[in-house]
């Protein structure tokens, strides 16, 4: 009985420390967990609001007429053995496994171009530290963010998770590289 009980209370540790769920807790230790896929996806809500989500590199950020505006370049995020698959999609003459644990993919030269809402929220996943550690999932102010994209120089290749309602951005995360 008591191996039943021990093997019950490891699957249901593992579950917790193996979801998102986790993740999202503010006294996480472990990078965030990515998305298996993460293509672009649009619609409307029920009040008729227009949503986009993505994945994007931001390409650059300025204030235009008094408006802050972000341009984007969207990707694919494939993780795991969609990776694996979609790496192999894109390269047929290639032979050899794929030894990373994500692939992304930019087949569009597209660049679409948002006005930031002053509502937007920021998150960062590389911004602080804290006991030598990545402070994961840090809220930040527009500023913050606006100086953490430079510091890494535009157009740097760090993916972002977006969101866009109405057509402002409203959300940004740094999707972290394992």
């Amino acid at each position: 009985m008591k191996k039943v009980h021990l093997l019950s209370y490891a699957l249901i540790l593992s579950t917790l420390f193996g979801t998102n769920a986790y993740a999202d807790s503010h006294q996480q230790t472990a990078a965030p967990v990515p998305y298996k896929v993460s293509v672009p996806i649009s619609g409307k809500d029920k009040q008729g609001n227009t949503f986009e989500k993505s994945m994007a590199y931001v390409k650059s950020i300025q204030v235009k007429n008094g408006k802050l505006m972000i341009s984007l370049d969207y990707i694919q995020w494939f993780f795991g053995d969609a990776a694996v698959k979609a790496y192999h999609e894109d390269h047929p003459k290639e032979k050899g496994d794929y030894p990373m644990e994500y692939y992304i993919r930019n087949n569009s030269a597209k660049i679409r171009t948002f006005e930031i809402s002053p509502k937007a929220s920021f998150t960062l996943q590389t911004n602080s530290t804290k006991d030598g550690n990545f402070q994961w999932n840090e809220a930040v102010n527009v500023n913050t963010f606006k100086k953490f994209v430079i510091s890494k120089g535009i157009p740097f290749h760090l993916p972002f998770q977006i969101e866009v309602t109405n057509g402002m951005v409203t959300k940004i995360t740094e999707q972290y590289i394992p």
